[in-house]
């Protein structure tokens, strides 16, 4: 699996520019084939900051999102941000769910 995350900051009088953009974004990117799931967020402890988190189950898939109309959308978004967004492409190899809090619990 492989995971995008973008977070970019932008000012309180763009935010409803990057909420639309997202709105227009989520719903085609969901269904695109290979992606498990793309979510956005805004950051708790600072307002102006938006992330993207998307997972996909190929780097293959997730190469075909870069070059997508979808993802223009988001780096058009990049020229909102006021600082350099931070951007990172990860392959996770493992995941775990609750039963890693169980085996904790239960063997700590």
């Amino acid at each position: 699996m492989y995971m995008l995350t973008l977070r970019i900051k932008v000012p309180l009088n763009r935010r409803k520019d990057i909420l639309e953009a997202a709105r227009m974004v989520a719903g085609p990117t969901q269904v695109q084939p290979g992606c498990i799931r793309i979510r956005f967020y805004q950051d708790m402890d600072d307002p102006d900051a938006v992330f993207l988190v998307g997972e996909w189950q190929s780097r293959q898939a997730l190469d075909k999102h870069l070059l997508s109309k979808e993802f223009r959308i988001i780096l058009s978004l990049i020229e909102l941000s006021e600082v350099l967004p931070d951007f990172s492409i990860m392959k996770i190899s493992k995941t775990e769910g609750m039963e890693a809090i169980e085996k904790v619990s239960v063997n700590p």
